[in-house]
């Protein structure tokens, strides 16, 4: 399942993208989370769709979360992949 989140990123002067932080909800409350590490990302075609697959860590209090984030190119937004 791929739920709709806000990110902020930063973007380099060769159109890299670099999420910071993400928006996620947590017992129907929302927490913005920092992200510390991106394992890895790539490039993924689907359905004539392209996005970008990021496996991050999130802190959540003294942990690391690993979550998933896809940036859609074509529509612009950030899905937390489930």
């Amino acid at each position: 399942m791929n739920k709709p989140v806000d990110v902020i990123a930063t973007f380099n002067t060769s159109g890299e993208i670099k999420p910071l932080y993400v928006r996620v909800e947590e017992n129907r409350a929302l927490y913005t989370r920092k992200i510390e590490k991106i394992e890895y990302d790539r490039e993924e075609k689907f359905a004539g769709t392209s996005s970008i697959l990021y496996g991050c860590y999130i802190s959540v209090g003294d942990q690391l979360k690993k979550i998933k984030i896809k940036y859609n190119t074509n529509t612009h937004q950030w899905l937390l992949v489930e």
